[in-house]
């Protein structure tokens, strides 16, 4: 009689491998993340910086010094006596010289002349002229204090000769007024014109100058 083989273990163990489920990898999501750590800056970066920095700082040092230099040269330039009559050398002969009569002052050339209005008022209405002789550059504070302090100033034939101007070298080789013995080595000087003595008084020390305009 033939052995019959029975499958029930083999039925048990596929029973067995039916019933248990697969297992599943269980994954842990982590609800925080971690922080990078800060990256410190190289040496560099730092030099760079340092190098940046101080480029801002010497641009904004050249462009304040580039400012002022400008300001400086641009402002107005205070011209000394600037409000008072000023006479070339070519007035001054002809204020001074001697015509063809033998009389020093030929105030006749300014007549007609509108640019010299205001000089042909005080020469006509005046018996004197004053003429002070000054450098810009070097201007005496004594003197100019004294003629500031002048009253009734603006109606005295009193005029101003810059020697530091150009025009003023003539000053000395013009023929016309070498009776003046105007000295070019002196920085201040101040002639008085008597009209009606036809004479001429030149001052050429600071303490005579002053002496003489604080009689006027």
């Amino acid at each position: 009689m033939a052995r019959v083989q029975t499958s029930s273990s083999k039925t048990k163990s596929n029973t067995n491998t039916k019933n248990k489920a697969p297992q599943k990898s269980v994954v842990v999501q982590k609800t925080g993340m971690k922080a990078s750590p800060k990256k410190e800056p190289s040496k560099n970066e730092i030099m760079f910086f340092r190098i940046g920095m101080w480029a801002i700082a010497l641009t904004i040092v050249v462009v304040s010094i580039v400012l002022l230099v400008q300001h400086f040269m641009t402002e107005e330039e205070v011209v000394p006596f600037d409000d008072y009559l000023h006479v070339t050398v070519s007035d001054l002969k002809y204020i001074t010289q001697q015509d063809i009569y033998g009389v020093y002052g030929d105030f006749s050339y300014f007549d007609g002349k509108d640019q010299y209005e205001d000089l042909r008022a005080v020469l006509n209405s005046n018996d004197f002229v004053y003429v002070y002789f000054y450098r810009s550059s070097d201007l005496n504070l004594d003197i100019k204090a004294a003629i500031e302090a002048l009253v009734g100033l603006e109606d005295m034939a009193f005029l101003f000769v810059d020697l530091d101007l150009a025009d003023s070298a003539g000053l000395f080789t013009t023929a016309e007024i070498a009776h003046l013995n105007l000295d070019e080595t002196k920085d201040n000087m101040f002639l008085i014109f008597d009209i009606n003595a036809q004479s001429f008084q030149l001052e050429t020390r600071v303490s005579d100058i002053l002496i003489e305009i604080n009689k006027l």
